[in-house]
């Protein structure tokens, strides 16, 4: 298996993953928290070149690292206005204390990336854009925040919908390898049955 994984978990608790799924130097970046340094100290220390940044979904703690990152970041335009804005969330977690300004780098279609190494599910739910990248290969699925390990994502901030969180659950969770691993926005990672086995939240969700 060609890939290399790192995770590096956010003050925010929010995880951030590189994945090395290419037979060369060249890696994605899976979400961009805020302190985003030490992934970009670690790609640089290990000579890796980035193909671009893949964004779960448009949540602060997940891509306010945009304005320090320099180069392609890929997302699921339905949520291209969190990415954008994110002074709102964090007003409403923190107050007026932490101020920042509007994103207004380019961002890439998720249409765009190459489906022979990534493929992309739309799942949403914790908001309308949420994706999760697949990388058969390697056997690996970065859920962000629609599937943890013992929970899924909370469903009552801006775009989000229990009603879409149980149709992706059993349209797109129950679709998954039970051998990959999903590697999710927060907290441990595990396998793909094992969570459906074990995730009583997934359980309530699963029709008959």
């Amino acid at each position: 298996m060609s890939s290399v994984i790192y995770t590096f978990t956010s003050f925010t608790t929010s995880n951030s993953y590189i994945v090395k799924p290419f037979n060369d130097e060249k890696c994605f970046i899976v979400d961009l928290p805020p302190d985003l340094d030490n992934v970009i100290e670690f790609i640089k220390n290990n000579n890796l070149t980035v193909a671009g940044a893949l964004i779960t979904h448009g949540h602060y703690d997940h891509s306010l690292g945009l304005s320090i990152f320099e180069g392609k970041a890929y997302i699921n335009l339905d949520d291209e206005f969190l990415a954008r804005n994110p002074q709102d969330q964090i007003r409403s977690l923190l107050g007026n204390s932490f101020e920042v300004g509007e994103y207004t780098g380019d961002l890439y279609s998720i249409s765009e990336l190459p489906s022979e190494i990534v493929k992309v599910h739309k799942n949403p739910g914790h908001t309308k854009g949420s994706v999760s990248y697949e990388f058969p290969e390697e056997g690996l699925i970065f859920t962000g925040d629609f599937v943890f390990k013992d929970g899924i994502g909370r469903t009552d901030l801006f775009s989000g919908s229990m009603d879409e969180m149980k149709y992706s659950i059993n349209n797109t969770f129950l679709n998954f390898n039970e051998e990959y691993d999903i590697l999710p926005g927060h907290g441990p990672s595990d396998k793909v049955k094992t969570i459906k086995e074990n995730n009583e939240f997934i359980k309530m969700l699963i029709d008959d």
